[in-house]
């Protein structure tokens, strides 16, 4: 009898339509490689069908909140069926950009200086008034961000004090968290990472290129609205961003996959935005192309996934 999978994609987070063709090509890939796979949508019937159903393992696609957060593999666990990607903790770690920056400085690795705001500061406590502090700490342009939101949703530059407002706004129709980020120029940089934390496999770096002003949702997800390609890197400074990723991903805990996002200060200082707990694996997406300069087609890419679960 066939292994059998459930692939978890969808749900009802602002990512949902990525997850389900992220999961849709994995279900492909798996019934490729032999296993009996079943498509679930996460519902309020998820616990009940996994138990039904009887799953070897559980390959989570889910992109956002819900995936990402550790929130199905909270369940997954209480249940005892193994799945693929980083644990409750290491997920929940990655996908709140102020905890895991705060991880990043405690370990000694860059990441632009940043302040972090609840809804709470803005309606109760006037956090808005400390716009000129901001501005005199961070220089204008900064980076405005929902604090727990994926595929650059909700993102804003502001860069002038009138446009601090209305970002704040938007911002907050994401996440109840917002994160105010030093703008940082340079090369968008983005590197997967495979196997265990303590033991990384760093694939080849990927060089995201946009007419937009950074890696948006749609410069994320339309065909040719971004351009990767392999990055053109002095062996110094490519060696640096490798370990700089290795020493992100071990430091958070991840396990099976993440995609490590930096920017390229000067040429020279990887400065890390965050860790995507699960990249996308849609045909646009930089892990797939990482795994085409490491000589990998995307059926090998899933096999290296859920090497762990399967044991082989």
């Amino acid at each position: 009898m066939a292994t059998s999978v459930v692939v978890a994609c969808g749900g009802r987070s602002l990512e949902r339509e990525v997850s389900l063709r992220s999961g849709g090509r994995a279900a492909d890939a798996l019934a490729a490689l032999g296993y009996d796979v079943t498509v679930l949508d996460p519902d309020a019937g998820f616990v009940r069908r996994i138990r039904e159903l009887e799953p070897d393992f559980v390959f989570v696609a889910m992109h956002g909140r819900g995936g990402e957060d550790g929130t199905l593999q909270d369940l997954l666990e209480i249940l005892g069926v193994p799945y693929t990607g980083s644990d409750v903790h290491a997920s929940g770690r990655c996908l709140d950009k102020h905890s895991f920056k705060q991880l990043m400085q405690a370990q000694g690795l860059d990441t632009p200086e940043w302040h972090s705001f609840n809804r709470e500061a803005f309606s109760e406590f006037g956090a808005a008034e400390s716009l000129d502090q901001l501005a005199e700490q961070l220089g204008f342009p900064f980076v405005l961000k929902p604090a727990r939101q994926g595929s650059s949703l909700g993102i804003k530059f502001v860069e002038a004090p009138d446009q601090f407002g209305p970002a704040i706004v938007g911002a907050l129709n994401y996440d109840d968290r917002v994160l105010i980020e030093r703008y940082v120029a340079g090369r968008e940089l983005a590197v997967t990472v495979l196997g265990p934390a303590e033991a990384p496999d760093v694939l080849p770096i990927i060089e995201i290129e946009t007419d937009e002003p950074f890696y948006s949702f749609r410069a994320h997800y339309d065909p040719g609205a971004a351009t990767m390609r392999e990055a053109e890197l002095p062996e110094e400074v490519r060696e640096r961003v490798q370990s700089v990723a290795a020493q992100a991903y071990q430091a958070a805990g991840c396990r099976d996959l993440g995609r490590v996002d930096l920017i390229l200060e000067s040429d020279s200082v990887p400065q890390i935005l965050e860790i995507n707990t699960i990249p996308g694996l849609t045909e646009t997406g930089p892990t797939r192309y990482a795994a085409q300069a490491a000589g990998m087609d995307f059926n090998d890419l899933i096999k290296r996934v859920i090497s762990r679960v399967t044991g082989s």
